[in-house]
């Protein structure tokens, strides 16, 4: 009967032991996925980033065209009342 207990008991460690090394394999390969899943990501952060920043220089270029030709159009408007006031005059 001791021999079975300690057969037993020894038994029972060898599959301790293989489920928490079993375990452990399975930690690490989780991990390994989630450390490739947070650099992918990253890397689409960084492009993210790098195409909102693009989109607000172009923005920005276009809003100051537009200021500019908002301007221009302003001036010549006030040369035009200008001329049409002083000839009514």
């Amino acid at each position: 009967m001791l021999i079975f207990l300690g057969t037993l008991a020894v038994v029972a460690f060898i599959a301790t032991a293989i489920s928490f090394l079993l375990l452990v394999w399975r930690l690490s390969w989780s991990l390994q996925g989630y450390v490739a899943t947070e650099l992918q990501r990253s890397k689409y952060e960084e492009r993210v980033v790098a195409l909102l920043h693009e989109y607000i220089e172009n923005q920005r270029q276009t809003n100051e065209q537009f200021w500019m030709a908002l301007q221009v159009h302003a001036e010549r408007l006030n040369r035009w009342k200008e001329e049409a006031s002083g000839r009514g005059n």
